[in-house]
């Protein structure tokens, strides 16, 4: 669920390079396509993006304070081009199946209508929204050519520093993440590019003497998107699922906050120390005294039960939510503020997904662990209270409200288990098999007996 959109470059969005960090600097506009956006970028913007990002980049390093070991390729591309790289990175770096199984997860959790296209959506809102990139793989940046060139220094600025990351960090190493780790990949990708949004941010503000230690947290920022995009028309962010918006956005505002606060403590070489020892989780992003007190999460593992669920049933996926996922998840029913509480305390977890091939039924199983037995209520609570709301029509079977719900809905049974700092989510069961779900339950359970 959790697992970050893949598109096998590191980008800055347009939203966030036109946040308005200080009340001197007027908010920057995007100029409409032109003509040249069609087909190739213009030849002469091209060579001046080239001029210009040769003299950003002595700038860059200092500011960030790592050394220019080799010369950036730069260049411009067109609207057109780079959504040709947006294709080309889910070619290269997904299969047309984990496409569709990112489809089906976000379908099965309610994020998305049933009828969502995941990957022609994202080419839609990721073309929309990219102002520049750079690609690890041929160590070239590119930016938008239909912006102005002295409002894209600092799109250049971020794009400069993620060559100097992997120049000294190798970000090439995190292109290939292994399935099943999507929480921890979501929490490297932020600080990659919370990192060069940071230092983006230092570059506006240098001008007026600050920095981003001396601004309120960046995390305040995350809430503002929507309207911002909404009164710059970009269209497809608007209308993305919820769980899309703040997917896209995590890494950058997040990422962002996370570096800010490692500024303040242990500066840019705490940054740099970083790249070493990688965030391990959402959590330690979001809170980063966790990060500094090297609180790891607990490993969970869900045993295959596609033999007991029936004929035609498969695993389809296995991966990590994580504090940020159960927010996302529980957010999209329940509100963010009450979301952001309930997923706090999230000490581990495993989600996994289960298709009958015959009929399309999608099932889902979560078992989550949580730093006190308050937290667990917390969340057993705020689960069921998601399911409610997105099920009103649903039908109570419980037994046990205050460790157990469990609801007929339209998409099958659903049972939520409360036991110690433990929650247990079973949801699309097949009605034929309710009979079975407290030997399922339990089987899932044992596994992971402490």
């Amino acid at each position: 669920m959790s697992k970050r959109i893949l598109i096998g470059f590191s980008v800055l969005l347009i939203l966030l390079a036109n946040i308005n960090l200080i009340a001197q600097q007027p908010a920057r506009k995007t100029v409409e396509p032109n003509g040249a956006t069609s087909g190739s970028a213009d030849a002469a913007k091209v060579a001046k993006v080239i001029e210009t990002s040769n003299q950003l980049l002595e700038e860059v390093s200092q500011l960030r304070g790592l050394k220019i070991l080799a010369p950036v390729k730069s260049g411009a591309k067109s609207r057109q081009e780079i959504e040709q790289e947006i294709i080309r990175g889910f070619e290269e770096e997904t299969t047309p199946e984990e496409i569709e199984t990112t489809n089906k997860a976000l379908i099965a959790y309610g994020l998305v209508p049933k009828d969502f296209k995941y990957r022609e959506f994202m080419i839609r809102l990721m073309t929309e929204q990219v102002a520049g990139f750079y690609r690890p793989k041929t160590k070239e940046l590119f930016i938008a050519d239909w912006n102005d060139l002295e409002q894209q220094k600092p799109v250049m600025v971020h794009e400069l520093q993620h060559a100097l990351q992997d120049q000294h960090f190798n970000l090439r190493r995190f292109e290939k993440w292994p399935n099943g780790d999507g929480d921890r990949e979501t929490a490297i990708h932020a600080l990659i590019e919370g990192d060069a949004t940071a230092l983006m941010y230092n570059y506006q503000l240098k001008p007026v003497g600050g920095d981003v230690t001396k601004i309120p947290s960046l995390a305040g920022f995350a809430d503002q998107t929507l309207d911002q995009a909404k009164r710059e028309k970009q269209d497809v962010y608007v209308s993305a699922p919820m769980a899309l918006r703040e997917s896209l956005v995590f890494s950058y505002i997040y990422g962002a906050a996370f570096v800010q606060e490692m500024l303040k403590k242990r500066g840019w070489a705490g940054v740099s120390q970083a790249f070493t020892d990688l965030p391990q989780s959402t959590e330690q992003v979001l809170h980063i005294e966790k990060y500094l007190a090297n609180e790891l999460p607990i490993k969970v593992t869900l045993p295959d039960i596609a033999k007991q669920l029936g004929d035609g049933w498969k695993r389809i996926d296995a991966d990590i939510n994580g504090e940020f996922g159960y927010t996302l998840i529980l957010a999209e029913f329940i509100g963010k503020k009450d979301a952001r509480q309930a997923a706090a305390g999230w000490g581990g977890d495993q989600s996994v997904l289960y298709e009958n091939s015959k009929t399309g039924q999608l099932m889902l199983t979560h078992l989550s662990h949580w730093d006190t037995e308050k937290d667990a209520t917390e969340f057993f609570r705020a689960y069921t209270q998601r399911t409610t709301k997105r099920y009103p029509t649903a039908k109570s079977r419980s037994t046990k409200p205050e460790t157990e719900r469990a609801f007929q809905t339209p998409d099958g049974e659903a049972m939520i288990q409360l036991r110690g700092q433990s929650v247990l989510v079973m949801e699309g069961l097949p009605t034929e098999k309710l009979l079975q779900a407290v030997k399922l339950a339990e089987t899932l359970w044992k596994a992971n007996a402490k």
